[in-house]
């Protein structure tokens, strides 16, 4: 659908599924639910807190989904070990400006070659997610995977606002930070953008827009409606 036939299928879906007097939108009002019900669906496809259990690739239902809204990006990395506020063998990134759920995170790390100590190594790596709650502990055990160890190393990651903040053990360096992540959809417009999740969804999309537009405006069919509503699929 375009935004255009996702604005007729809103309107029916209200006006004709029971028969009832259909509430006034304006065109404004259906491109903010169709926007709402966009936002919802990717949180609850992504999350798992659907009728199925599901959250993103757990199926392949839930990989199509999703799949026009996943990003691979290579960020550029900032060397900032102990200054302002972050912490000592740290390393930056900035978050895109789309960007909305991490799905996978790499690094590129640089170290001095055991078997040649005057030439460099560069390898491909994960990353060792910790908390506020947990970085102390990991950055005191001498076993942390953030340590290197057999030419081995994943950087420990924390966030901090818009930055990604990756941290190391001072024995390596850090040249790229790859994310791969769900990017947040683009907002519909009336006869000018359309939805960018896939073809299959807009029906479940509108009807979560529907379900959404009626409980807030409290129609007495919203109750007969959920219903219907939560064994779509």
């Amino acid at each position: 659908m375009n935004s255009t036939t996702m604005h007729t299928s809103f309107k029916l879906e209200c006006d004709k599924t029971y028969g009832l007097e259909s509430p006034s939108f304006e065109k404004e009002e259906i491109d903010y639910w169709l926007n709402q019900g966009t936002r919802s669906f990717v949180k609850t496809r992504y999350s798992g807190l659907n009728l199925k259990k599901e959250g993103f690739e757990e199926s392949q239902k839930r990989i199509d989904d999703l799949r026009t809204l996943v990003v691979e990006d290579q960020r550029t990395i900032t060397e900032t070990s102990g200054t302002g506020d972050y912490k000592p063998n740290s390393w930056t990134a900035t978050l895109p400006t789309d960007y909305w759920f991490t799905l996978g995170e790499e690094v590129d790390i640089r170290y001095n070659d055991i078997r040649t100590p005057s030439a460099n190594t560069d390898k491909r790596q994960g990353v060792t997610g910790a908390t506020v709650n947990n970085y102390r502990s990991l950055i005191d055990d001498p076993y942390s995977e953030h340590r290197l160890h057999y030419e081995e190393a994943k950087p420990i990651r924390l966030f901090l606002g818009n930055t990604v903040e990756l941290i190391t053990d001072g024995n390596y360096n850090i040249l790229y930070y790859y994310l791969r992540y769900l990017r947040k959809p683009v907002d519909i417009v009336y006869a000018s953008v359309d939805c960018d999740l896939p073809e299959h969804t807009h029906d479940e999309i509108v009807k979560t827009a529907v379900r959404m537009a009626l409980e807030n405006i409290e129609q007495p069919r919203y109750g007969s409606y959920t219903q219907e509503n939560s064994v779509m699929e």
